[in-house]
């Protein structure tokens, strides 16, 4: 009988000893857990205040211009197709994209933006054509695509409209030209 109660005794301190290395490692894994969080918080925090008296350079935000100061040109309207680069040449394939552009009303260094804008309509329609024609139709379905466009377009034909600017006095003084491109219509075939 004492060999039995001897047995029992071992399996008991087993188990005991078990559920208190059991409680060790659940207080220690919430104690990693706490720090690492702790941690992950002041590293964000810190991150995001900037030098300048704590203020958050994430909160800054650019204010869109006054709607007053902007005027829309369509550029072009989905009634053209534009043909899309293509390996099969059985298989063509064409965008219809319709594209307008904002641009500033009065830009220093330009004495009329409107009418600079009107005469070159046609470069930046080719520009914009020309931008369309060395993209395949597996670049230009991808979702991605349609916010590089606006973005590369926009350098582009602001670039192109600095070059207009025949005093280079007058050149840097303008920043950009062309606020925002919209795609009103993004289709292919």
């Amino acid at each position: 009988m004492n060999v039995i109660r001897l047995r029992g005794t071992e399996a008991l301190e087993k188990k005991s000893s078990f559920f208190i290395f059991l409680i060790i490692i659940a207080i220690l894994t919430l104690i990693i857990a706490a720090l690492v969080s702790f941690i992950m918080l002041v590293g964000i925090n810190a991150s995001n205040s900037a030098p300048n008296g704590g203020e958050s350079s994430a909160t800054v935000s650019v204010e869109p211009p006054d709607e007053s100061l902007l005027a829309n040109l369509v550029l072009l309207e989905s009634a053209r197709p534009i043909n899309l680069r293509t390996d099969d040449p059985t298989r063509p394939s064409f965008a219809l994209v319709e594209m307008s552009i904002k641009y500033f009303k009065q830009v220093d260094g330009i004495k009329d933006v409107q009418a600079k804008i009107t005469l070159n309509t046609a470069n930046l329609q080719e520009i914009v054509t020309t931008y369309f024609m060395a993209m395949g139709v597996d670049e230009f379905s991808k979702f991605e695509t349609k916010a590089r466009a606006k973005e590369e377009l926009k350098k582009e034909l602001n670039e192109y409209l600095l070059m207009t600017i025949s005093s280079e006095k007058d050149r840097k003084k303008v920043d950009e030209v062309i606020y925002d491109v919209v795609f009103s219509a993004w289709n292919y075939q």
